[in-house]
């Protein structure tokens, strides 16, 4: 009786893994054909939906009219795959308020793409709806901080609910701001998807890979100019991705300390804050427009290629790394910030304009 115990359940857990394994290559090849299907016919929905950024020659470079229809390619089929968690799973709930911000969060990014909605007005709608999110799902909130280098836990208690929607938005307006060159944002988005990977329960699995693989499909056409993430992609990405790595630190805190998920997001969140600083000393307002960027400064000394592989390596690859031995994610980190400081420090040799579009 013990071995045919044993042998049902080693082939109970075999059909557990291979129905996951199923389930994650139909999200993978469902995704990936959707995003392609938005992709190849960007022009028209763009079109018809009013999304084209067109170049005026000053703030935006770019050499032909191009639809910002790249939100569209990744988030409906990161939609559809929450949407079939929800039903698929025991965790309604928590699939359906993450589906149904992002679904928020791209409905105000193609109006903020159509009619420029004021940066106030977004980040204030942003925080009521990171503010509702919390308060159908608790288990969302950040209620404690475990730290790597330090053998104690800290409580947030009353702060949990203030402190994690100014997480959530916060990373919003980052990513946001983040948006000014071809592959960045996605680029950096796969990079989180993997790291999320490496730590997510099973049920979540899904999901990623059907992000992961609308990010690589929208990549490849986004890299030849043919379309743009747009607001719609920034803002629910970021709000989705947000949400994903909250619960991925609720659910598995002793494999990912919160030092390991700071870092994830650290480069473009510590430019956020370094460029907004900047503006403010000089009178302006924080959410201004201008070429101060961590993009834009590579962007002036290097081909974007090369510019491109130096962000994402230095804000993409310290994590990575660090994920697999969480112990050294502080010595990551500050290698990381002082890598950050060299290139913001260094004086510019480059004044290259063709392209930019400013954030």
């Amino acid at each position: 009786m013990g071995c045919v115990n044993v042998k049902e359940r080693a082939i109970e857990g075999w059909s557990h893994a291979a129905i996951g394994e199923a389930t994650g290559l139909a999200a993978v090849a469902i995704a990936a054909s959707i995003s392609a299907l938005i992709s190849v016919f960007a022009q028209p929905i763009g079109a018809w939906l009013g999304v084209m950024d067109a170049p005026d020659g000053q703030r935006k470079i770019h050499p032909a009219v191009t639809p910002l229809t790249g939100g569209l390619a990744i988030g409906l089929p990161t939609l559809l795959a929450l949407l079939y968690g929800a039903l698929a799973t025991a965790f309604l709930p928590f699939y359906l308020v993450v589906a149904v911000t992002g679904l928020a969060c791209l409905l105000l990014g193609l109006l903020d793409d159509r009619m420029h909605i004021r940066p106030t007005y977004r980040l204030l709608l942003s925080l009521l709806l990171a503010l509702a999110a919390l308060e159908v799902v608790p288990a969302l909130m950040i209620t404690f901080l475990h730290f790597s280098f330090l053998g104690q836990v800290l409580f947030l208690e009353q702060f949990a609910l203030v402190f994690t929607a100014i997480c959530i938005v916060g990373l919003q307006n980052a990513i946001n701001m983040a948006d000014g060159k071809n592959g960045l944002v996605m680029g950096l988005c796969l990079f989180w998807c993997l790291e999320l990977l490496l730590f997510a329960p099973d049920h979540l699995r899904p999901v990623l890979f059907a992000l992961g693989a609308a990010l690589v499909v929208a990549l490849a056409f986004n890299l030849r100019g043919r379309l743009f993430l747009g607001d719609s992609g920034s803002y629910s990405l970021s709000f989705i991705i947000a949400l994903l790595a909250i619960y991925v630190y609720d659910v598995a805190f002793t494999s990912v300390p919160a030092d390991l998920m700071a870092l994830w997001f650290l480069i473009p969140v510590l430019d956020c804050l370094r460029v907004m600083a900047l503006r403010v000393v000089r009178g302006r307002s924080p959410f201004a427009s201008d070429r101060s960027h961590l993009h834009h400064i590579l962007y002036r000394r290097l081909p974007w290629r090369w510019g491109l592989a130096v962000y994402l390596g230095m804000a993409g690859m310290p994590g990575l790394v660090a994920s697999f031995a969480p112990s050294t994610t502080l010595a990551w980190a500050i290698a990381a910030i002082c890598c950050y400081g060299v290139i913001i420090a260094w004086p510019d040799r480059r004044d290259q304009t063709a392209g930019d579009v400013i954030k």
